[in-house]
Formats: C-alpha cells, structure tokens, sequence
C-alpha cells in the first residue's frame, strides 16, 4: 500500500515537472519571438509563432503577430493559414483582425492590416461584406475619401437603406470636392430618414452658399434657391436650433427669422 501511495505520488511529481517544463518553454519561446518581432527579424518570430500555436492553439495573440509578421515578408500562404486555424479553433474573426490591425499601428506598419484584409477578401470572398465594414472604418479613420467611396459603394450595392453607409458616402464625396454628389447621398438619407438633422443642414447649407456664390454654373434663380434652402434649413432648426442655423435663416430671409 505504501508503495502504491509512493508510485502515485511520484507520478503526480513528474507530471507536474513535465507541465511546468512545457510552461516554461511556452513562455521561453513567447519571450524568443517578441524579440525577434521587435527587431524585424520576421521568419524567425513567424518560426516561433509557429511553435506556440502548435502547443497552445487557443491562444489567439500568436496568429495575429504570425500575421503581421507573415504580411511583412510577402507569406501569404502563412496568413491564410492562421486565418483558416483561428476559424477551425473557433476564434472569433473580430479578435484576430483587431489583433492585427493594433499591431499593425504599434510597429508604424497600418498597411499591412489594410493588406491582410484584402487578402482574405480575395481568399475568402463569402466574407467581403464583413471585410468592407472593417476596411470602411480604416479608410474613413485616416481620411481616405478615394478608398472610402469605392468601399461605401459596394456596401451600398448590397444594403441600399443604409443611412450610416450614406452619410460616410457623402461625407467622402464633400472631402473629395464632389459635392452634388454629397448633396444625392443626402437626399437618398431624406428618403429613409426624413428627419435626419445633418442631411437637411448639408442641403439647406447647399442651396444658402449657392445665394451667396458668384458663379456663372449655378442653374436656379435667386428665388428657387432661397426657397430650398429656407425649406432644408428651417426643418433642421426645427429639430435641433443652433446659433449657426438661426443666422443663416435671418442671413437669408431677416424677415421670417420670428416666425
């Protein structure tokens, strides 16, 4: 009995050494491939990314740095690989794309997250939608209005009623100098949304400088301008009085500011 008790105990002892060695040589290898990402040596973090993930698979930090690393050296293979093994693991997708864009930006590299999603895009086109979301709240974070109109643009393809997709639409189209576009996006909002408040200021304010501009394009007189632009901006008023707004309607007509 009482060797029974030691084989057991002994047992017990060898198994918690092999656990605490395969800790310490998880976190050895973890502490081997930060060093090596931070200094660029990017096949040698990948290989040791490689090695965690075989013995941790749930561990999700490991295939977003895998990622990067593997962006940064051309490995699309790799990428696509991490990408099909988080899915088989049951890893969420938006874990491992903020994963990689935080990286991305931590190393001054914000392009290689913009490249991993094109690059499941293309490998997985089932999920363009969901990628387009993710690339349209990177273009329009940076101030991108080309790219932002492509991708506003195929959102809207699938999901025409979509006021936020407009209103980032037509946001783009007036950073972009293309404001009679800007101007169809918001009148596309006035058609699902009636009372949007920055659609009637944007148009209001549209047909209130055209009054004051000097320019020989403008198609409409001085009567028809003032109209809509009082009709847009007294219903912006009406939904939210502003200074700014109050001004421009006295600015236009001073007599019906009381009304």
């Amino acid at each position: 009995m009482k060797r029974l008790f030691s084989y057991i105990l002994t047992a017990l002892f060898t198994l918690a050494t092999l656990a605490d060695v395969k800790a310490d040589s998880y976190e050895a290898r973890s502490t081997r491939a930060e060093r090596y990402f931070s200094y660029k040596e990017w096949s040698s973090a990948l290989a040791m990314y490689q090695l965690m993930i075989d013995e941790r698979p749930s561990e999700v930090e490991p295939y977003y740095k895998s990622i990067v690393a593997g962006v940064m050296i051309g490995d699309t293979i790799t990428q696509i690989d991490m990408l099909e093994r988080t899915q088989q693991c049951g890893i969420a997708l938006n874990e491992l794309f903020s994963g990689v864009k935080s990286v991305s930006f931590s190393i001054g590299e914000a392009q290689a997250y913009v490249n991993f999603l094109m690059l499941v895009k293309s490998h997985q086109p089932w999920l363009n939608r969901g990628i387009n979301i993710y690339l349209l709240d990177y273009y329009s974070f940076r101030n991108d209005p080309t790219h932002t109109i492509e991708i506003a643009v195929e959102l809207l393809a699938q999901t025409p009623d979509n006021v936020e997709y407009l209103e980032i639409l037509a946001e783009a189209y007036t950073s972009n100098g293309n404001i009679d576009k800007a101007i169809k996006c918001y009148y596309s909002i006035l058609d699902i949304d009636s009372y949007n408040y920055e659609a009637l200021l944007a148009i209001g304010n549209y047909y209130a400088m055209q009054l004051f501009a000097d320019c020989k394009q403008i198609t409409l007189c001085k009567e028809d301008l003032t109209a809509l632009a009082q009709t847009y901006l007294y219903e912006a008023y009406n939904l939210h009085p502003t200074p700014y707004v109050a001004q421009l309607l006295d600015k236009i007509s001073p007599r019906k500011q009381g009304n």
